[in-house]
Formats: C-alpha cells, structure tokens, sequence
C-alpha cells in the first residue's frame, strides 16, 4: 500500500480530544455503551415500533399477508422496505423480541463503525469523524431504523469499488437497494472505478438473487403483487414527511398548499439538473478526490431533496458531510466551520440538550436541512472545478 498526503485533522479537534480518545478501542466502546443505553431505553419505555415492523413484516411475508397496509393492531405507520427485507431481517425477526431489538441495534453500529474504519482518511481523521458522528448515530439507533446500515453500505460500495473488489462493491449497492431502494444510487460511482464489466455482472447476479429472496416462502404470484403495491405506496402522497430541503421551504416560505406542489416539481428537476452536472463533471474533467466527492455528494442528495426525509434519515447526509469536508480541497478554517455548523444545527438544535425553544423552532422549520444543503452546494463547486483541487487520499 502507497499512502500520500491527506488533509490533516483541525487543530482544534486534535488538541481538545486526549490521546487515550483517540484509540479505535474505546470510540468502539463508547459507540456501544450508547447503543446499550438507548436498547434500555427503548425496552424500558416500550417504544420501539420501528423494529416492531421489521420483525413482523416476516411473519407477515412466510404467512402470505399483504405487506404494504396498516397492521393497528400490531403497530402503527407503514412497512416501506423492499419486499425482500424480510427476509434478509429473518436472523433477528426469529430471535426472542427483546433480543432481537438488542442485536439489531449492535448490528447497525458494528457496521457503522467498521464503515468509519475503511474510510481512505488518515487514522487522526478517522477519529475526528467517529466522534464527529456520534450523536447522529445515537439520534438515529433510537430509532431503530435502517439508517446507520444504509449509510455503511453505501459508502462500503464506493470503499470496495476503490480497492476492485468488484463482487463486494456490488453486494453492498445491492443491499442497499434490498433495504430502501434508493441507496443503491452510490452504485453510481462504479462509472469512475475500473472493472465496470464486473461489477454490472455482479450487479446483476445479487440483484435477481435478491429479488428472488421471497420466493423461498411465497409463490411468484403472491411475490409479484408485493413489488406492485410496494411501487404503488412509495409513489403514494402517503409517506411524505417533510423532513428534506424542501419541506424546510415550505416552511420558511410560507408556501400555500396551492403552490407546493408546483414548487416541489421545479425544485426536483433543478436537483436533477445538479446531480447530472456533477457526473458530467466526472466524466469531462479531472477533479481529485473525485469519487470521494461523489460519494458524499449522493450521501447528501437523497436526504436533502427526498419528501420521505425524517430525522433519523440524517446519519446519511450527517456522514456525506464528514466525508466531504475532507474530500474538498477546503481551507482549514472552513473545514472546521463547516463540520462545527453542522454537529450543532443538525445533530445537537433537535434533541433535548439544547434549551426547550431552540428545539422546538430547530423541529418546526426543519433546518437539520440547511448545513447539509450548504455541504453539498460547497461539493458542487469543488467538483464542478470552481476551487483548484489539492487533495489526495490513501491508496488501498
């Protein structure tokens, strides 16, 4: 393995964090003593409807149930994921309920953390990530969603397409397109990357596996329907949040019901016209560092312009944050800014550790969109080529 410079972590961070902090080991540890602590708890408060879902979406999915409707009786909200989620959740769904929740939750942060550790970023950059990442993990695991798993898998999907590890690269797209279906988009990247004869093959081997995955307790017939009514609740009006960049200008803009809908169409196509700008810069041009970039870029893209953005859902665009801040050629005090803006807008303003009326103006305006917004318009200019480049990474 060759290694050349990396961008070095903030002053700040190094000299306020102790040395023993610094070890993998104990950010391990802290990552899962926090994880037990929300396990308690969610157990204590019995609420933990999430994965509630996920585990009887099994039961539903062997005895032949209709996936995509309300269950009342057993929980509330919507099962959203792939029809062969399931499946794929089966090794905790068949566990003891409150066993299950305690290894689901470990599962999502072991992953998360090894993602953080394969990150082609000196290891004093990889702390200042891992602690930087922190309260948007514990924000997201007490919510026993899909979250921290997507934004590993995504990202070890550009990791593995950076080290031609063809098959795994397209394992971890097609998992991600397993679970929520648009996180498969990071796949993208493979257009930088050689051996793009491979991993399409591959692609294409895990996808119709996948897909297949159901049929092992469910007829053709029955599997059929599912992806029906699940494309049927996914284009739905149902599952809106208004948790994105764009709920947060309907908000701030005071628009009408009248004109959201106009609204919501333009700015879906001027964010079209963006993320196509950025792959043609890709191909056209140069830019260091770029897939790294991209990565962080998309990681971004489908929280801040997805309708169904929720709270917990920013661990991704929290992570394409702290990807790019050390992927663009940015000044020191910039990075710094940036990172800081971030970790207080979007991590700290929503949660109870800022004063009541902070939080509540952070949760009714809906700015956890607003640094990640500002990120990834700071990832358009570097890639477009507006800064000079200047950074390299790790090459593994």
């Amino acid at each position: 393995m060759t290694t050349t410079a990396v961008p070095d972590a903030s002053p700040l961070w190094r000299n306020k964090i102790p040395g023993w902090l610094r070890q993998p080991a104990v950010i391990a540890a802290l990552y899962f003593v926090a994880t037990i602590i929300l396990y308690i708890q969610a157990v204590t408060t019995g609420r933990y409807n999430n994965f509630i879902i996920f585990r009887t979406s099994f039961y539903h999915l062997v005895h032949g149930l209709p996936l995509y409707q309300l269950y009342p009786a057993e929980y509330y909200d919507y099962f959203l994921y792939h029809p062969s989620f399931p499946v794929l959740f089966a090794p905790f769904a068949l566990l003891p309920q409150e066993v299950g929740l305690l290894g689901w939750l470990l599962a999502s942060t072991a992953i998360f953390l090894y993602m953080v550790r394969q990150l082609p970023f000196a290891d004093n950059i990889k702390y200042v990530i891992a602690w930087f990442l922190l309260i948007e993990l514990s924000n997201a695991i007490q919510s026993e969603q899909t979250n921290p798993a997507m934004a590993a898998l995504m990202v070890l999907t550009v990791v593995s397409l950076h080290r031609q590890q063809s098959m795994r690269a397209a394992l971890f797209a097609a998992l991600c397109f397993f679970i929520k279906g648009y996180g498969a988009i990071t796949g993208l990247a493979f257009l930088f990357f050689p051996r793009k004869g491979a991993f399409i093959g591959w692609g294409l081997v895990w996808t119709i596996a996948g897909s297949a995955l159901p049929l092992l307790f469910i007829s053709p017939q029955l599997l059929w329907q599912h992806y029906v009514d699940w494309f049927q609740l996914l284009t739905s009006s149902t599952i809106k949040e208004d948790g994105s960049l764009l709920g947060m200008l309907h908000v701030m803009l005071g628009l009408q019901p009248a004109v959201i809908e106009l609204f919501d169409k333009i700015a879906l196509l001027i964010a079209v016209a963006l993320l196509l700008h950025v792959l043609i810069c890709g191909l056209v041009k140069r830019v260091q560092g770029y897939p790294w970039m991209l990565l962080a870029y998309l990681l971004i893209w489908i929280v801040v312009f997805n309708q169904s953005t929720e709270s917990p859902t920013y661990i991704m665009a929290v992570t394409g944050v702290a990807i790019g801040c050390y992927a663009m050629p940015l000044p020191q005090g910039w990075r710094k800014g940036l990172l800081w803006f971030t970790l207080v807008v979007v991590s700290l303003s929503p949660t109870d550790l800022v004063p009541k009326f902070i939080n509540q103006y952070a949760i009714a305006w809906h700015i956890k969109a607003l640094p990640c917004t500002v990120a990834l318009l700071f990832l358009q200019a570097s890639i477009g080529g507006w800064r000079k480049s200047s950074v390299t990474f790790y090459n593994t």
